[in-house]
């Protein structure tokens, strides 16, 4: 099975097919949201959006990040 993420184009194509809205304007519609979320996490660290999810930012220490292939820091 090959597993593949769920982007912002195929969320956008999915608005586009599901609403009728072109998906120029989708594109649009799916950058503001992004924003919107980016901007109350910003201002207010949480977010709880009933009967889908809660987001949160969360703090953690540094830590040095390795080249899987070649394991070079």
């Amino acid at each position: 099975m090959v597993k593949k993420n769920f982007t912002r184009k195929d969320l956008s194509n999915n608005i586009s097919k599901r609403i009728g809205y072109s998906k120029n304007l989708s594109s649009v519609f799916i950058d503001d949201f992004f924003e919107a979320m980016i901007q109350y996490l910003i201002k207010f660290k949480k977010i709880k959006i009933s009967s889908f999810g809660t987001f949160e930012v969360i703090n953690k220490k540094e830590r040095m990040g390795r080249n899987p292939k070649t394991k070079v820091e």
